[in-house]
């Protein structure tokens, strides 16, 4: 029974006063006359007789359960002997204390839940309760089943042998440390760790369960051993920097696990929490153990850098600290190679003896033998720097691995050619403070990083204006920067015996002293301690919160840098060709000669190869030359192809007085004839040729006949940079093609010319004589006309305003001495060779054109026959009725080899894309050498609009 006011709404069963006035009437007097006022209906419960005795124990199914809750302080309730049951009972009252067995008792505190985890094994108040589970029961009653002979567990343990746990404990932590100790040692044999029983065990573990945890400690053995032979082998068989630097972060990561965990593990109370230790030293084992597996005798240390950078890629998605550990092992290993990439573009002083063409390459600089044919058909070769693209890390894009070989590669031209330049001196760029290669991982690192770049930048140029103003400010910049010398004088001479003897003893004093080393350990041993047991915390100057993502870092870290030194030598090196070596007269020369754009050149030229009103220069038996103007005679002569000395003859003088025509009057009449000397020893030379090519070239009427003819150019040395041996081979193939439209020019020329001319014997020769000689003519003219003006001019003239536009960015007047990193002399090598390229597309000369030009040729060649018979006709060595009917075979097969070369141009000028192909954009991307305006453009529209607008070679013969 309860009142209201004690009301407890969480006891759900208890029974509530029922016969309890309202509170609302507790103030009003009650009356006593009312019925039922005074009578109250006791409790049941406390006028029930006393069941206790009713508890036998053959009456079991009908006694009353004990339903006592353990509570203390509640006695049983004594028996009523049997002269007490005839007595009335009285009431007794209730006592505070009394127990309702539907109640909890509220003097008891609720127990917490107990659950069960692993932490309760070091707690050492939990209560040993028994259970009826053998697995729970303890290591006692567990080994007495193992150890049975019926084997009532079915484990197969029976025979093994239980070992002390501590011992085998110990023998574990010493295992996973790569020791020897009582239960395990190394097999050199094997290079493994092999147990020293076969069975063994302890006390409350199963063989199979140790085992299954054996395999970590196993594994970080193995790998341990393995790490440190790689560490053994390497400080004493390999010489690559790399490879030691690799060998030095293994050593700090063993010297750090064996440090850290042994530390680590005397806190260990079980097996299960050393198996617990140890995994995030396995994982980082494994992760170096797959480094230094990858970096065999055979690979280099770009590739072991690559390596190290792809599997930090892969680790970076990762919540551990293995990708922090990479980052910091990657940072030591590349310093090496980091130190060279700042010697190579000059931003440090060169280690050793200075990288030259004469000694043996380094890392992605390769010396090696450059090997080209010339225009004569001869192999040669010259040793020169080249860029080995296997020797170049992943993490270095192949974009950037050439502009840092071209920047290295000019800042050489510099200081072979101009060893008094600036940038040839390196107290001058030391002056400007540059920054060295580093890895930087946040966004203020990075921000910082460019900043410097440019601060440098600023100052170099700064450097280079103060030096070209007043030269021995060089020397001033050598004498103010401080030296060994100055920092750390030898004060010994001058100096009193007493004194010297002083500063000896100190020094012997201060020899005498324990070996001081620093006990703060390097970053890479903070953040090994932190991935091993996650204690301690790694200091970090960063105060980013995101970081870029790795694949970034190299390009945001190192680009700056290489950009600011890029942009500072192209416009140095860039001045220097054009200014002092004068790039742009030998392109001029080019232009003028291999693409007969001189026009005294190819009219000299012309009439020396083909006049035949000129003095042969072939040497007869008994006929003595008359002294006036030779010529080859092409046309008017039987035998061919001319001796050496005869092509010496007809073709002397004409390059030089082609050259000094351009030239102006003062330096033209400058020295003798044989002191003129044209710029890269310009000659004609003779082409060496197959034997199959020979053949051809002498017949006197193929259109190979002057295929042996070439111009011989060899570029100064510092101009090879520009006008390569590609280039040179090129332009060879161009003269050539060129060579032959000149004769045919001149073929269609004489045919006009013999056709009018009364003297000649060549009259009335026909409908189809003339209408083939007006066509050839037509054709030709058309043809040359679109190759000198659609194919060569208009695309030398966009070549013209670039190196213009170049010479205005480097003229001397301008205080701007930088380029833009792309616009290096690279980088124009290459806008000439594409200048090359379009040239070539127009002319028919590429590759996949070849067709069309065999077509081209037969169309030559049908004319050089219709020139022939042409010459026999007026000579009279061929009838009348002979020259026609040749006349008009030649002619149809004219018209038809004319009909088929204008179909599949009109074919190709209709094709979709022909022609239209685009510059890559990684190709002179931006600034100077932006290639868009070269793109291949189909031209042969031009063609064809000259040769036919009406579709005369279209129609059929019958409508004609």
């Amino acid at each position: 029974m309860m009142d209201f006011e004690d009301d407890d709404p969480g006891l759900v069963f208890a029974i509530p006063d029922f016969y309890r006035p309202s509170k609302w009437l507790l103030d009003i007097q009650q009356p006593s006359g009312l019925l039922f006022s005074q009578l109250r209906i006791e409790d049941l419960d406390k006028k029930l007789p006393d069941v206790v005795g009713q508890s036998k124990e053959q009456d079991v199914f009908f006694r009353i359960p004990d339903f006592s809750l353990g509570i203390e302080g509640v006695t049983p309730v004594p028996n009523i002997s049997p002269e007490l049951k005839s007595m009335p009972s009285i009431p007794q009252p209730v006592e505070e204390d009394d127990v309702d067995i539907w109640l909890f008792p509220q003097d008891l505190p609720l127990k917490i839940a107990d659950y069960q985890s692993w932490d309760s094994f070091d707690n050492e108040k939990a209560k040993n309760l028994h259970s009826p589970y053998i697995t729970e029961a303890g290591p006692a009653i567990f080994d007495a089943a193992v150890e049975a002979t019926r084997d009532y567990l079915q484990v197969n343990n029976t025979g093994h042998k239980v070992v002390n746990a501590r011992v085998y404990a110990t023998s574990l932590l010493a295992l996973a440390l790569g020791r020897n100790s009582v239960l395990f040692a190394w097999d050199e044999g094997k290079h493994a760790f092999k147990p020293a029983l076969a069975e063994m065990r302890i006390s409350g573990y199963t063989s199979e369960a140790l085992n299954s945890m054996l395999a970590l400690f196993l594994d970080c053995g193995n790998l341990t051993k393995g790490l440190q032979a790689f560490v053994d082998k390497a400080y004493s068989k390999r010489r690559s920097p790399g490879q030691i630097a690799l060998a030095d972060a293994v050593s700090t990561l063993l010297r750090t696990t064996q440090s850290s965990l042994s530390e680590a593990a005397s806190k260990c109370k079980s097996i299960l929490q050393l198996q617990v230790l140890f995994k995030p030293a396995h994982a980082i084992l494994t992760c170096f153990n797959r480094i230094v597996k990858s970096t065999s005798k055979t690979r280099s240390d770009e590739s072991m850098l690559s390596t190290i950078f792809e599997e930090i890629l892969l680790q970076e998605h990762k919540t551990d600290l293995t990708r922090d550990v990479l980052v910091e092992v990657l940072s030591r290993v590349s310093h090496p190679w980091l130190e060279f990439l700042g010697e190579w573009l000059g931003l440090q002083r060169e280690a050793g003896l200075p990288l030259t063409t004469h000694g043996e390459g380094k890392s992605f600089v390769k010396v090696a033998d450059r090997e080209w044919i010339d225009e004569a058909g001869m192999e040669l070769q010259e040793r020169d720097f080249t860029l080995d693209y296997d020797k170049v890390p992943s993490f270095i894009a192949p974009e950037d691995a050439r502009t840092i070989f071209e920047v290295g590669k000019s800042l050489r031209f510099l200081r072979t050619h101009h060893p008094e330049h600036p940038l040839s001196r390196a107290e001058v760029i030391a002056s400007a403070n540059p920054p060295s290669f580093e890895w930087k991982y946040s966004w203020q690192d990075i921000v910082s990083v460019e900043a410097k770049a440019l601060q440098y930048e600023k100052d170099l140029t700064n450097a280079i204006h103060d030096f070209s103003i007043q030269p021995s400010t060089a020397n001033d910049y050598a004498l103010n920067r401080p030296t060994e010398e100055s920092t750390f004088p030898l004060d010994f001479f001058g100096k009193p015996e007493e004194d010297m003897q002083a500063h000896v003893l100190a020094s012997i004093d201060a020899l005498n002293l324990p070996l001081y080393l620093d006990p703060a350990p390097d970053q890479l041993s903070l953040v090994l301690q932190k991935h091993l047991t996650s204690e301690l915390e790694v200091p970090t100057s960063s105060e980013s919160l995101f970081s870029p993502p790795v694949s970034l870092v190299p390009l945001l870290a190192f680009n700056p840098l290489i950009a600011a030194q890029a942009r500072v030598i192209n416009g140095m090196s860039m001045r220097m060709f054009f200014q002092s070596h004068g790039l742009h007269r030998h392109l001029s020369l080019q232009r003028n000669f291999h693409l007969l754009g001189n026009g005294l050149f190819s009219s000299r030229l012309s009439h020396a190869l083909f006049d035949p009103d000129l003095e042969s220069a072939e040497r007869h038996r008994g006929v003595a030359r008359s002294g006036g103007i030779m010529g080859l005679r092409l046309g008017g002569r039987d035998t061919w192809p001319p001796a050496s000395s005869e092509l010496r003859l007809a073709l002397m003088g004409v390059l030089t007085e082609s050259y000094t025509s351009d030239q102006p009057l003062a330096q033209a009449q400058k020295g003798t004839y044989l002191e003129k000397s044209l710029p890269g020893d310009l000659s004609f030379a003779v082409r060496d040729m197959s034997q199959e090519e020979i053949e051809r070239c002498m017949n006197v009427d193929s259109i190979e006949a002057l295929d042996f003819l070439r111009l011989s150019y060899k570029p100064p040395p510092p101009l090879e940079a520009v006008i390569t041996p590609i280039i040179l081979f090129k332009y060879d193939q161009l003269f050539k093609l060129l060579l032959r439209v000149l004769r045919m020019l001149y073929v269609v020329s004489a045919l006009y010319q013999d056709a009018t001319d009364r003297t000649s014997h060549w009259q009335n020769i026909g409908a189809v004589g003339n209408r083939f000689r007006i066509e050839a003519h037509h054709f030709i003219t058309t043809l040359s006309s679109y190759f000198f003006d659609t194919g060569i001019e208009c695309t030398w003239r966009i070549f013209e305003r670039k190196l213009a536009e170049i010479e205005k960015c480097i003229s001397s007047n301008s205080n701007n001495l930088t380029l833009g990193q792309n616009e290096g002399l690279d980088k124009l090598r290459d806008y000439h060779e594409r200048v090359l390229d379009r040239i070539m597309f127009a002319l028919f000369l590429r590759k996949r054109q070849k067709p069309v030009l065999q077509l081209l040729e037969e169309i030559f060649t049908l004319i050089l026959q219709f020139s022939k018979i042409s010459r026999e006709r007026a000579s009279l060595e061929v009838g009348k009725s002979d020259f026609e009917e040749k006349c008009k075979e030649l002619y149809e097969k004219f018209k038809k080899k004319v009909g088929v070369f204008i179909t599949v141009c009109r074919g190709l000028s209709e094709k979709k894309g022909y022609g239209d192909k685009k510059i890559s954009s990684q190709v002179g991307q931006y600034g100077l050498f932006d290639g868009d305006n070269l793109a291949d453009e189909n031209t042969i529209a031009h063609l064809l609009g000259r040769l036919e607008m009406s579709s005369y070679y279209g129609e059929p013969q019958a409508r004609r």
